[in-house]
């Protein structure tokens, strides 16, 4: 695959951990780091406009700074909602929404910090992609995913691109460190989003490919077909996740088992290759088993319940064989090869 190049350069650092438990101290450890944070950028960019050649000393530190203002943060966020009830303990109700009443000490501080640094983390990510350091641009990227897709991000002005580009680069850092679940997941968003540079499609197949693998490997198909349903339960048009679940089906079951999932999948992509492949595979088996069935039987005898199966196979494979342009799967030709020979003994 394409390699990816990013134009921010800096340090890859830890990221310290937060111990604080309540609203308040998460708060104030927070701010505190948002503020050493801003107070370094303030003196960096002092420095760079007198001198552009001037040394970063403190890179690192602010992205360190950075990422534990938003991890303290975004946990205060939800501890720092306390619900109002009652004397008898029964919960008090806005009227007006309908919607128990709550009251809230330091969001409204917490807020405005997190999305005026939105930016900001989104180029400590691409600092730690940089740095080789995925799992950090992992965090960074979660970060801003988490902002932008609560009732925060109403907050912010963010286009669709930028949403997609961003959702990229947490699939491709959780693509590293093999978090091929989150990759996936990552990568589907930006495809969404209508982002479609770098290859994203073949990541998000080979992502899932991995996730789906991993559970057949492990005789986990329970979870590989409950994770396959999902995904299509969410988009039942995509030919790929048809193929997956017949592959599921076919570890599982037996090639035959899997025989609609492959022909939805030749329904719904006339180009997608790997599914008319599969679904003459499945054709291909019942020939194979009916000559296992009878291993006394002459070629005349067979042809007539050989021939028919041969004949829609075959042209399965070779419309696979001419959707295969970067000629990937060296099994297609064997195939034809072998039916075409078949055919002529069954003559």
């Amino acid at each position: 695959m394409k390699k990816i190049f990013l134009f921010v350069a800096c340090a890859s650092l830890m990221v310290m951990g937060a111990k604080a438990q309540t609203a308040e101290d998460l708060f104030k450890e927070g701010k505190a780091a948002f503020d050493k944070y801003d107070k370094l950028i303030g003196e960096y960019f002092i420095a760079h406009q007198q001198n552009q050649d001037a040394p970063d000393p403190t890179a690192g530190e602010r992205a360190t700074l950075l990422m534990n203002g938003f991890e303290l943060l975004q946990k205060a966020l939800p501890l720092d909602t306390v619900f109002e009830t009652n004397k008898d303990g029964s919960p008090k109700i806005d009227k007006k929404t309908g919607m128990q009443k709550y009251k809230t000490k330091y969001s409204k501080e917490i807020v405005p910090i997190l999305t005026g640094h939105i930016n900001d983390i989104i180029n400590v990510g691409n600092t730690y992609i940089q740095a080789n350091d995925y799992a950090s641009a992992v965090k960074a990227f979660r970060f801003y995913n988490n902002v932008i897709h609560s009732p925060l991000g109403a907050k912010v002005d963010v286009k669709p691109d930028m949403l997609g580009e961003v959702a990229f680069f947490e699939g491709y850092s959780a693509f590293q460190i093999k978090d091929y679940a989150g990759a996936f997941s990552a990568f589907n968003s930006a495809m969404k989003y209508g982002y479609n540079q770098n290859q994203v499609s073949d990541f998000r197949n080979l992502s899932l490919a991995n996730v789906i693998q991993g559970f057949c490997d492990n005789k986990k198909f329970d979870e590989a077909n409950a994770c396959i349903d999902q995904i299509i339960a969410n988009d039942p048009n995509v030919a790929l996740f048809q193929d997956m679940k017949g592959f599921v089906v076919e570890q599982k079951d037996g090639i035959l088992a899997a025989e609609n999932y492959y022909k939805k999948a030749t329904e719904i992509d006339p180009t997608f290759a790997n599914g008319f492949y599969d679904l003459g595979r499945v054709i291909y088996e019942k020939a194979e088993k009916i000559i296992e069935s009878n291993p006394k039987a002459t070629n005349a005898e067979l042809a007539p319940k050989l021939v028919p199966l041969y004949n829609e196979a075959l042209p399965l494979f070779k419309k696979a064989q001419e959707l295969d342009t970067q000629k990937t799967n060296t099994q297609i030709s064997r195939f034809v090869e072998d039916i075409e020979y078949k055919l002529d003994l069954l003559k």
